[in-house]
């Protein structure tokens, strides 16, 4: 008999998510304790930052449910996942979505893959390759600080495909810095929506100065 996975306690998810049903709650609790567990053999995320593990990531990734109410059915690839933030935190959010999440490096997204499958995530496929050989289409395309703006958007602007199903309307949501602003300075595409993360989670000094960005679809760049 498998033995059940263990249940990472999740209080600050809990306390600005109050709605969470029970079964997502406990589902959140597992990918903690999944991704702490592989942790230890591959570097999913540094070390020093696996102690705040539920505020540095699971958190962080779920600020895009603050805005986001994609159309079910919705496509969509986390491309530079690393440990699967934030595709997997919001699989188990979006169970009607459908998500890719992309790595180059093998050994991360094997480990990602597991996790996946541990938690009993139908709505997951793990692609071990370079975000510029994904082929679409997809309604969004995410990313936590993955690279500069200027690359992240060429990768995924040939991936989207227009649409306004959900909201916001398909395209880029990405986690920046204030730098973004001069990033985007010389690119063709309109200046993106910009939520300060530190205002959906009022205290949490860790999120200061750092910003979701929704660029729509399509994407000049």
């Amino acid at each position: 008999m498998t033995e059940p996975l263990p249940v990472d306690p999740l209080p600050l998810v809990q306390a600005f998510f109050p709605s969470l049903a029970p079964a997502v709650l406990e589902r959140l609790g597992r990918l903690s304790a999944c991704v702490r567990a592989w942790n230890e053999r591959v570097n999913l995320v540094s070390r020093k930052d696996v102690e705040h593990l539920e505020e540095h990531h699971l958190l962080h990734s779920l600020a895009i449910a603050r805005v986001w109410r994609p159309a079910a059915g919705a496509l969509v690839a986390d491309l530079g996942t690393g440990g699967g933030f934030p595709g997997l935190p919001l699989a188990v959010m979006y169970p009607e979505c459908r998500f890719t999440l992309v790595d180059s490096v093998a050994k991360k997204a094997r480990a990602v893959e597991d996790v996946a499958t541990a938690l009993g995530l139908r709505n997951v496929r793990v692609v071990a390759a370079r975000a510029e050989t994904l082929r679409g289409p997809f309604d969004y395309v995410l990313g936590r600080a993955v690279t500069a703006l200027p690359q992240f958007l060429g990768w995924a602007a040939p991936l989207l495909r227009p649409g306004r199903e959900g909201e916001p309307t398909n395209g880029v949501l990405y986690f920046k810095g204030t730098l973004y602003r001069e990033e985007i300075a010389g690119l063709k595409c309109a200046a993106p929506k910009a939520w300060p993360v530190d205002e959906m989670y009022p205290g949490r000094e860790y999120f200061a100065e750092k910003y979701l960005l929704h660029f729509a679809a399509p994407v000049r760049v």
